[in-house]
């Protein structure tokens, strides 16, 4: 049986993933990365297609609360739940920025470079 500080800490990891997953807000992102992904090229780097659309989304998600004349919430990033929820929030964004991808190859007008005619 586990005891101790690893229980401690497993219990810790428990419920800030918990506390992450209720407190996340994926409007903001999933829209940021449909623009993001939608405007830059398709030969941009994912990783840097990811960042610009993670920080935006960020920033609405804690500027929300003043759209009902409340204080905005700015982010924490020592505490390990919103550590938690910037990771999910760049899962979220790269799994969307990689479906925008998919279409906007598949729907292009140009004929792919591994499709050669002879």
């Amino acid at each position: 049986m586990i005891t101790g500080d690893s229980e401690q800490f497993i219990w810790a990891m428990w419920d800030s993933s918990k506390a992450a997953l209720v407190g996340l807000n994926l409007v903001p992102v999933v829209i940021v990365s449909l623009f993001v992904g939608m405007v830059l090229s398709t030969r941009a780097s994912i990783w840097l297609k990811v960042i610009l659309s993670v920080i935006p989304a960020i920033v609405i998600a804690s500027l929300w609360p003043m759209a009902s004349g409340y204080q905005p919430i700015w982010p924490d990033l020592t505490e390990l739940e919103c550590q938690i929820q910037i990771g999910m929030v760049c899962f979220v964004s790269l799994a969307v920025l990689l479906v925008v991808g998919l279409v906007k190859s598949a729907l292009s007008l140009s004929p792919s470079r591994s499709r050669r005619t002879v």
